[in-house]
């Protein structure tokens, strides 16, 4: 089996998954806990139908209408030049 990635975030390599799933991990929050999947900078968006499926795939069980990973999104969205200011220069942009 050729190595796919699966969270491209976390670099979380198709073998992690299934080595964990191996180890007992055999929900979506499992496979995160285990794997860091869905814990990257997207929460989840790109990798988690991914994750349904092969949960799908290697427990025989249907995908789930509703995941039970949650997202958490910014408080507020900020401008890459407000993150590079620091100090006393910094200046709010609302």
């Amino acid at each position: 089996m050729s190595d796919k990635i699966i969270c491209r975030c976390e670099e979380v390599l198709l073998s992690e998954i299934v080595e964990a799933m191996k180890t007992g991990a055999q929900t979506e929050k499992e496979l995160k806990l285990k794997t860091r999947a869905g814990m990257g900078i997207c929460q989840g968006r790109t990798c988690r139908p991914l994750l349904e499926q092969i949960i799908s795939f290697y427990t025989n069980k249907k995908i789930p209408q509703a995941s039970n990973l949650t997202f958490s999104i910014p408080v507020r969205p900020l401008s890459l030049s407000a993150l590079a200011h620091t100090g006393k220069d910094y200046k709010n942009e609302n």
